[in-house]
């Protein structure tokens, strides 16, 4: 499925699309740990939970497929990730299902900040369900149909990272990748409607808006057009409703609602640098709209509108940056599929 030479879209230059990619880990970093919310300046530190661990994982996977495709070595993608993702819960602590594969290590496995203390922790159960099973979900027979948590959702920003491919194969990475664990519609298609407004965000001139219109068209020939219409209101409203119109019932947001409450809060910040014909105070819209998204439905939310507002500008509150433990090793991850994808 990857790369696509011939047939791929204009994208920006090196330089812009590093900038990208770092800007959407490190924000959804930002909304998964809290730091924008609740770090003071000078916080010992915070920390991100298994989200974003399975988000760099998901990067991971597919930064193996890349490497065997750029050896000439054909690698099904979404069996790299599934992969990635036993390496993940072994790092954990927790044992691998004995009729599954045991995947050989690499080098993200050694990094201790991504190894925490503790086995389940925060970990979403369906997710440790459905890896512990060893089988291999797929589209055509995924695992967890009834489950519609955000959790395949705020872990799929990294396949929107993948430059030089149209966003159709993007859309399908996504929704593969998310059926290992989610098998629910809505679960599969917000991911992929997240990880396509990400990608669309890597061509030049491309704003949210245009984004994520591009990605509701994916949805609605992928067979999901109420969820497409969903999102379509959320940037029609101009009232500032459709946080509130999006909401939960209280508890965990299902990935629609999060997905649209955390597009909501990222348009809201780029219809008002529209508006100020200029950036403004960037960084600090950026820290109060997760903030804003995380009160709104809760840390998945948080992690759709820092991925977001991190791949369409670029700039983050560097306040809660310093907070952030794990910081470096997400710019390093960055680095190193910079180094793969990107051409020089």
């Amino acid at each position: 499925m990857i790369p696509e030479p011939d047939s791929a879209p204009a994208f920006l230059s090196s330089a812009a699309l590093s900038a990208k990619i770092r800007g959407c880990l490190l924000g959804g970093a930002l909304g998964d740990a809290g730091a924008a919310a609740s770090a003071p300046a000078g916080a010992s530190g915070t920390s991100i939970t298994a989200d974003t661990q399975l988000a760099l994982y998901s990067l991971d996977g597919l930064l193996e497929a890349i490497e065997w495709a750029n050896q000439g070595v054909g690698a099904d993608e979404t069996a790299c990730v599934w992969l990635a993702y036993l390496r993940w819960m072994r790092g954990r602590g927790l044992p691998l299902p004995e009729n599954g594969p045991s995947p050989l290590p690499r080098p993200i496995d050694a990094e201790p900040l991504l190894q925490p203390a503790g086995t389940e922790g925060a970990a979403d159960p369906d997710v440790l369900q459905a890896l512990s099973t060893g089988e291999m979900g797929t589209r055509q027979r995924p695992l967890n149909t009834e489950v519609n948590t955000p959790a395949a959702l705020v872990r799929s920003a990294p396949f929107g990272l993948l430059p030089y491919v149209q966003t159709e194969t993007v859309y399908k990475l996504a929704l593969d990748a998310a059926s290992l664990t989610h098998g629910h519609p809505s679960a599969r298609h917000s991911a992929a409607v997240f990880a396509s407004m990400v990608h669309g965000l890597l061509a030049p001139g491309a704003t949210l808006r245009s984004a994520a219109i591009e990605a509701l068209a994916q949805a609605r020939t992928n067979g999901v057009p109420e969820l497409a219409d969903r999102l379509q209101a959320v940037l029609d409203d101009d009232g500032g409703t459709g946080a509130a119109a999006a909401g939960t019932s209280g508890g965990t947001p299902t990935s629609e609602e999060a997905l649209a409450i955390g597009l909501h809060e990222a348009q809201a910040v780029e219809d008002a640098v529209d508006a100020a014909a200029g950036d403004g105070n960037l960084s600090a819209a950026t820290a109060a709209a997760i903030r804003d998204a995380a009160t709104a439905g809760g840390t998945p939310a948080a992690v759709v509108t820092g991925s977001l507002l991190g791949t369409r500008y670029g700039t983050l509150p560097e306040t809660d940056l310093e907070t952030l433990r794990e910081r470096g090793v997400i710019e390093k991850l960055a680095s190193g599929f910079v180094a793969a994808t990107v051409a020089p």
